[in-house]
């Protein structure tokens, strides 16, 4: 029981410190390359942590994830990073990281003219896809912190988003969902 309590003390930890370093009164402390690079480093390494202690939980599986459950952890996995993927198309991945310059320009074309936040949709896929790959309590409980956390990184970075770009970007929240693509439904309901 303790393992799964320090668990989600790890996930909710994680997300306070990513919360916290993407404020921009924090953000101004340092010079920007330098901030992102160590902003990488910081997410990476912890979450790297936090899924190799969710695998060293013992715990018995809720179903056999073989076969086509095998299959579709791993259909949703794949999309869900051809997603991530397809977003950086849209960033630069350089700036994203730290070794280079972000855009500062409002980019609403490729996938973000179907989903605003497409690396947290890509997120949501490899989570679920996670679970259904190892069905045990630790990756429920992981995923469930990963999930609940989504709307509110949501909220943060659109918070930070409208502060930046004003009614452009309230322009295109009102015309592009945040996390399921309409226009792609939409359009496969017309044909």
């Amino acid at each position: 029981m303790n393992e799964y309590i320090l668990l989600i003390g790890g996930w909710t930890l994680y997300f306070a410190l990513h919360s916290v370093l993407a404020m921009d009164s924090v953000k101004s402390k340092f010079p920007p390359r330098v901030f992102r690079l160590f902003y990488v480093l910081i997410s990476t390494g912890g979450l790297l942590g936090l899924l190799f202690y969710n695998g060293s939980i013992n715990s018995l599986k809720y179903f056999v994830s073989d076969g086509p459950i095998r299959y579709v952890s791993l259909m949703l996995t794949t999309l869900g990073v051809m997603i991530i993927q397809s977003s950086f198309r849209q960033y630069s991945f350089k700036g994203f990281v730290g070794l280079g310059e972000e855009k500062k320009e409002l980019r609403t074309d490729g996938v973000l003219q179907f989903v605003r936040h497409p690396i947290l949709a890509g997120l949501i896929l490899v989570t679920i896809g996670f679970f259904f790959f190892i069905p045990n309590l630790p990756t429920l409980i992981s995923c469930a912190c990963i999930l609940l956390y989504i709307p509110i990184g949501i909220f943060l970075e659109e918070k930070k988003l409208i502060a930046i770009y004003g009614d452009q970007y309230l322009d295109y929240k009102k015309r592009v969902p945040a996390i399921v693509p309409e226009k792609l439904f939409q359009k496969a309901t017309k044909n």
